[in-house]
């Protein structure tokens, strides 16, 4: 039995990579976990908004949404505890922002990969 595993790379070149130099499990469980934050439709429209218009406040997202402000700030507590995006103080209202940019990254290549079909 073969100690490799090929695959086509979608660009038509086939890799391959040894069956023991798997992802650790930890890795997986990780990546997992981020795969289910960015799974939700409005998580990621909201990532997308803080990509295209930078900083803004929970006001400012709700208008673009067909979410109440108390569900876009949910939605945004969720990406923030998970690192993706940073909450600034401007007087008395929060601006949130992108602080990591993997997660809008893994949405391009994900969207390009399904014809990323713009409205």
């Amino acid at each position: 039995m073969s100690d490799t595993f090929g695959y086509e790379d979608g660009g038509g070149a086939v890799r391959s990579t040894r069956l023991d130099e798997r992802l650790a499990e930890a890795t997986v469980e990780s990546l997992a976990e981020m795969l289910r934050i960015l799974s939700d439709p409005t998580r990621i429209r909201l990532i997308e908004m803080l990509n295209t218009h930078g900083g803004a406040s929970v006001g400012v997202l709700a208008t673009y949404l067909p979410v109440t402000r108390q569900g876009v700030s949910r939605q945004l507590g969720i990406l923030h505890r998970a690192g993706l995006v940073n909450r600034r103080r401007e007087g008395m209202s929060v601006s949130y922002e992108l602080a990591d940019w993997t997660g809008w990254w893994l949405i391009e290549q994900l969207a390009g990969e399904l014809g990323d079909a713009r409205d």
